[in-house]
This record gives C-alpha cells, structure tokens and sequence, in this order.
C-alpha cells in the first residue's frame, strides 16, 4: 500500500495567507500555506534551538534570487514559461533616466511607430548638421516662416534693400527702374573694357550718353570713325558766351571734316 508523506498546513478554506509564527516549525521542518501557496521551512538561529520560519522560495530582490512578480500591464509570461515584454508595456515614466543607452538598442529596434509624436528634441537627443534657425539681415535679407518639422522658410529681398559692400552685376543687360538716379563718383566710365586709343579703336566708337527711348532721341557720342575724333551732338548745341567775356580768348571747334 502506497505512503502518504503530509506536512503541516494551514486550514484548507483559509483566505488569509501568512507564514507559520516563530518557533512553530522545528529545525527542518515543512509548512504549506494554502491561502499563500507558498511553501516554508523551519531554520535554526540559535544554538538553544530557537528557529524561524522562512520561504523555501524566497521572493526575489537585487541580491537574492527567487519568486519575482512582474506587472501583467508590462509583461507576459509564455506557456513554456518565459517573460516577455508586451507590445507596448512598458511606460516611459517606468524606465529609469538614462537606463537605456544606444549601444543597449539594436540597429532598426524602435519603429517610428513606438515613438511618441514630439518625443525626441532635436539638439537635446540627436546629432548632426541641421539648421536650429534661418535668420535675415535688416536691410538685406527677409525670412518668413518659424522652425520646426517640415517648415517652409521664404527667403527674398525687402522693399528697401541696403548693400554695405561692393556689388558686381554679371550680365548683359542692367534694367533701373527708379525715378531719382544718385550717384556719389564724379567720373562716370562707359566702354570700361575698352582698353584701346579711344581715337582709332572702333570699341568706343559711339559711346555717350542717349535720352530717351525714341528713334530720334538726343544724344552725345565719342566717334573716332572719320580719322578726326571728336565728340559729336546729333541734336542742335546752344552755347552762351556771357557779353563780359574776355575778348581776348579763343574758341576752337576744331577742323571741319567734309564728309
């Protein structure tokens, strides 16, 4: 006939689990709580004997290894027994600053879809060239737009534009749409390129200065084309010699050229 092995044991309706007191289990000696389900063994603490009641399981802590119990908010436990993080399960308020560092992370771990939206600060949390702002200049340079994810920045000049050092205009054509013309240098140089005797070099031929856009618009031109150079007015000249003039100076126009 088969042998039954019993331990003491609480009361098999018993709803409030707890250990055996001090003293109660013998060096040794088992206790099953029922309400508890948890498993105890009498250990001796003295030489006279005196014992205490301790888990043959302890629970488990950062120096002791045994029963650990886990959030089923975070974590699940497989049929063959294993813990496993759930999808999702573990807050951010529940990691600890700084516990989980990049070289903790496998390549392509996190997908952008376990990322709270504004969760990563750019410059606080990432590396890299990225422009934090795009700012103008008074007078030179007007930007419209704020920073952030996927802004549109409008870059263009202002109404008044200001140009504190050289400007150089590469190109054909210089178009001043402009009612008042100002200029500070008291030699203007047209044909600037034009390096050659300005008597004989068919470049400046023609160079001066036209008014107006009309077909017969007045003009002054430099032409060097007839072998005489002069200036040459295509409009009728008016010259006014005051009556106190000396009567003793002179007036050249020059030799007369038969064309």
């Amino acid at each position: 006939m088969a042998n039954t092995l019993q331990i003491k044991k609480n009361a098999w309706n018993t709803v409030s689990p707890g250990a055996p007191n001090a003293n109660t289990l013998a060096f040794g000696e088992l206790a099953w709580d029922t309400a508890g389900k948890m498993l105890y063994i009498g250990r001796q603490t003295n030489s006279g004997g005196t014992t205490e009641t301790v888990k043959v399981v302890p629970t488990a802590s950062s120096s002791a290894i045994g029963v650990a119990k886990f959030s089923t908010n975070n974590f699940v436990v497989s049929a063959a027994g294993d813990v496993q993080i759930k999808d999702l399960g573990v807050a951010t308020e529940e990691i600890k600053a700084d516990a989980i560092t990049s070289a903790k992370i496998a390549d392509d771990a996190v997908q952008s879809a376990h990322i709270d939206d504004n969760a990563v600060a750019l410059g606080t949390q990432t590396t890299g060239n990225y422009a934090a702002l795009v700012q103008g200049t008074a007078n030179e340079i007007e930007v419209s737009g704020s920073a952030g994810e996927g802004a549109t920045f409008t870059v263009g000049l202002p109404d008044d534009v200001t140009i504190a050092g050289n400007l150089t205009v590469q190109g054909d054509t210089v178009t001043l749409n402009t009612g008042t013309l100002t200029v500070e240098d008291k030699n203007i140089v047209v044909a600037k390129n034009i390096t050659g005797n300005p008597a004989t070099d068919a470049g400046v031929n023609g160079a001066g200065i036209t008014i107006g856009a009309n077909a017969s618009a007045p003009s002054l031109t430099w032409n060097n084309s007839g072998g005489v150079d002069f200036f040459e007015f295509n409009k009728p000249a008016k010259l006014t010699i005051a009556p106190t003039a000396d009567c003793g100076s002179s007036l050249d126009f020059g030799t007369y050229i038969n064309p």
